[in-house]
């Protein structure tokens, strides 16, 4: 590895990202990268980018964590990618999703929905992923109700997961074997 390269290694080796209480890990028991990282390290120009744009929709986003993972776990669904489905099932949990509302996600339905947020989410997210925008009166709709910026947030995260499903089925990158 470049010193670049060891560098992007050890910021998903080691600190938070890689403490016992992290949603999931991105480091494999034998120590080798796995998800989107696992590709980005070729590429530092791109992968340092990419790596802080997903810090800031991961950690930054102004939704609730429960509607920032109905929708990621909804791009997942609609792109038929198995590591993002995997991780995000850790996380949807782990953020107040039940197991109940996961299967119903990724089986293309609504999950129990707690807020207008989450209503607004889901919704948008679902015209997005099937029209790939929004009409005046949607975009009136979930302007209203989530504010321009947050509506902004959410585009950018499914536009981000998107591409993160492109990448990963291109570089055929698949969870971790799961055991029992």
């Amino acid at each position: 590895m470049t010193e670049e390269q060891r560098e992007f290694y050890d910021s998903y080796a080691t600190g938070f990202r890689a403490a016992s209480s992290a949603t999931f890990l991105l480091v494999d028991p034998a120590g080798h990268l796995i998800g989107p990282p696992a590709i980005w390290i070729v590429s530092q120009p791109l992968g340092n980018p990419l790596q802080g744009l997903g810090s800031a929709i991961r950690y930054h986003l102004h939704f609730s964590e429960r509607a920032q993972e109905i929708a990621i776990l909804m791009v997942a669904h609609h792109r038929d990618s198995p590591f993002e489905r995997y991780a995000h099932q850790q996380a949807g949990l782990r953020k107040g999703l039940t197991q109940e509302d996961i299967d119903a996600i990724l089986t293309g339905k609504p999950p129990a929905l707690a807020s207008d947020e989450e209503e607004a989410v889901y919704e948008a997210t679902r015209r997005i992923l099937d029209t790939g925008t929004l009409d005046a009166q949607e975009y009136d709709k979930y302007a209203a109700v989530l504010s321009v910026a947050r509506l902004f947030e959410l585009v950018t995260l499914i536009g981000y997961y998107s591409m993160l499903a492109t990448q990963l089925s291109v570089f055929d990158i698949q969870p971790p074997a799961q055991s029992g």
